[in-house]
């Protein structure tokens, strides 16, 4: 997997976007659909995180512990089959850019072919821009817009890094492990 800072043009490429805070089970289907989507487009999958949780800037004593390291990160990514991967720097400029202005800055570093996001993700500006926003300028700008709908466990909890914490922070580490999974096998 190649890691890519921005200032180049490349080619076709569907992104994956998300915190990836920790790349939990939610997150491995976003970049197994994003494979999917790379492969009948043509395209390569770069996935897209910050250098940071939003929250460090925003709110550092809000800001969460990650529950992987960068290089964990990293490893699932390239394991699920990333081909590249974008790190954007967070800083509050960042969090003031509109979403307009944000795809902008994606789509003027490659041949955009379509983007996939979770049903719950939010970016720009206060979080003005939604996977609904994100599917509506797809639709005006001729790419594909995958939203990936909540993946829940057996017991139909909603899968999310909130909840592996929640369950860590009740010791509950059969049930973080099991919502974080094995990226190799889901």
């Amino acid at each position: 997997m190649r890691i890519c800072h921005g200032g180049e043009k490349t080619g076709p490429r569907v992104l994956a976007l998300g915190t990836f805070d920790g790349v939990h089970r939610g997150h491995q289907e976003l970049i197994r659909q994003g494979k999917l989507l790379a492969a009948e487009t043509g395209a390569l999958l770069r996935v897209c995180v910050f250098d940071r949780h939003p929250l460090e800037v925003l709110d550092p004593r809000a800001a969460p512990r990650l529950l992987q390291t960068a290089e964990e990160r990293n490893r699932i990514f390239a394991a699920l089959g990333a081909d590249e991967l974008r790190i954007i720097p967070f800083t509050r400029e960042t969090a003031e850019t509109e979403p307009e202005d944000f795809l902008k800055m994606l789509r003027s570093e490659c041949d955009l072919k379509g983007i996939v996001v979770g049903w719950n993700y939010t970016f720009g500006r206060r979080g003005r821009g939604t996977a609904e926003l994100l599917r509506k300028m797809g639709e005006s700008q001729g790419f594909t817009v995958l939203i990936v709908p909540p993946v829940k466990t057996g017991a139909g909890e909603i899968i999310s890094s909130t909840a592996i914490r929640e369950k860590l922070a009740r010791g509950d580490l059969a049930g973080a492990r099991d919502m974080l999974g094995n990226p190799g096998s889901n």
